[in-house]
């Protein structure tokens, strides 16, 4: 018996320190994210130069709409990053966020950026979130979604796709949340990419936030649906853009009889009728409203 008091003490201790180890880890995230905030609405790029990691990463799946590096895909290293921003030609920006939360490595920030280009007076409110992962003081990478298309008033012909994406991403979405895979893998493309980049929170390795292929998703979720029921999202504000819609509200389930509800953001992306990625971003920090 004594031996066994001893072995639960060391489990509850060695507990106690990755919880807070894990909280010490969020709280350097959130400044250090806040203060990347800061630094890019001023558009001060030396300290960007210095605020990202020498291999950072940059990328804009939203920014699909548009011609040029960009639209290619990610963009890698401080200098290329700070280079690319310099580009966009920006003489004032100010992002007013309406809701953020972090969590391990990951901060995430949502609202309404405000931009104004040189030679111009005209300001442009664009929806927008943007996903920043924190490492040893610095930005790592880097990943936005805004609604541009609109927003900027770039016309019909940069968003030819919005309305399948609306129709495809509206279903995908309802059999996601009610734990219909039949229908769910219908709307999937083969080669779908799944990512929920805050779960790394409850796994050290990397590879457990990503899922590539139709079977091994639907396959992850009947594993997660045999323990997580009533399952929703209450949606405060979406959009969609061109190949991209997105979803930013709570999302609410049930495990193990109590029940949760957490800050989240849901992406999907479609082309050719089928959905191609998901991104999931959930506050898993907030604890069980029972």
């Amino acid at each position: 018996m004594k031996y066994f008091k001893i072995a639960v003490l060391a489990t509850i201790l060695l507990t106690s320190i990755t919880l807070t180890k894990a909280a010490d880890q969020t709280s350097a995230t959130q400044a250090v994210s806040k203060h990347y905030l800061k630094i890019d609405e001023a558009l001060r790029y030396d300290e960007l130069l210095n605020i990202y990691s020498p291999d950072a990463v940059f990328f804009d799946p939203t920014a699909d709409v548009f011609q040029g590096p960009i639209a290619k895909g990610p963009i890698v290293g401080a200098k290329e990053i700070v280079a690319l921003q310099k580009s966009w030609g920006l003489a004032e920006q100010a992002f007013a966020v309406k809701g953020s939360f972090a969590v391990g490595d990951i901060a995430l920030h949502h609202g309404v950026i405000t931009v104004r280009y040189h030679g111009a007076q005209q300001k442009y409110p664009i929806p927008f979130v943007t996903v920043h992962n924190v490492r040893e003081g610095r930005i790592t990478a880097r990943t936005d979604f805004g609604e541009y298309v609109k927003s900027l008033g770039l016309g019909d012909s940069f968003d030819e796709n919005a309305k399948t994406t609306k129709i495809v991403a509206e279903e995908y979405l309802k059999a996601y949340l009610a734990a219909d895979l039949k229908r769910q893998a219908e709307l999937s493309a083969d080669n779908i990419v799944f990512q929920d980049p805050t779960s790394k929170v409850f796994h050290k390795e990397a590879g457990h936030t990503t899922i590539v292929g139709r079977d091994k998703l639907m396959h992850q979720r009947a594993k997660t649906f045999a323990k997580v029921t009533n399952f929703g999202l209450d949606v405060a504000q979406s959009f969609v853009a061109n190949h991209h819609a997105v979803y930013i509200g709570t999302t609410t389930y049930t495990v193990a009889g109590r029940k949760w509800a957490q800050p989240a953001v849901f992406i999907i992306e479609v082309r050719d009728g089928r959905v191609t990625r998901h991104w999931d971003y959930v506050d898993y920090s907030v604890g069980p409203t029972d």
